[in-house]
């Protein structure tokens, strides 16, 4: 497995965290900006701490620190509908359909 620390150093890749008193990460969440536009991906919040909002907090501050640092376009994807549920509290509204094309190799 490669290490994410080259990426994010060089600002490909932002991943915020809502932590535990411990220090434990409780939900995480992460962005990749381009050219001023970017998807929010990556949310998930362990069992033992759902439902106390740390996945809206997440979200939110993912796109509070994308906007910060010049991202104009920000969208989410999701396959359930639970999920637009949380992202249309957030502010979010249906696009139709999105289509990213990313200029990566193939992962298997």
């Amino acid at each position: 497995m490669t290490s994410v620390r080259p990426t994010i150093s060089a600002g490909h890749k932002t991943i915020i965290a809502a932590l535990g008193s411990d220090g434990t990460p409780l939900a995480v969440g992460h962005y990749h900006p381009a050219h001023g536009t970017t998807e929010i991906g990556g949310i998930g919040t362990l069992p033992t701490a759902r439902r106390r909002g740390l996945a809206a907090a997440v979200t939110t501050a993912l796109v509070n620190h994308a906007r910060d640092h010049g991202v104009n376009t920000i969208f989410l994807a999701y396959a359930e509908d639970v999920v637009a549920r949380i992202y249309a509290r957030l502010g979010f509204r249906p696009a139709d359909s999105t289509l990213l094309i990313a200029n990566q190799p193939a992962r298997s």
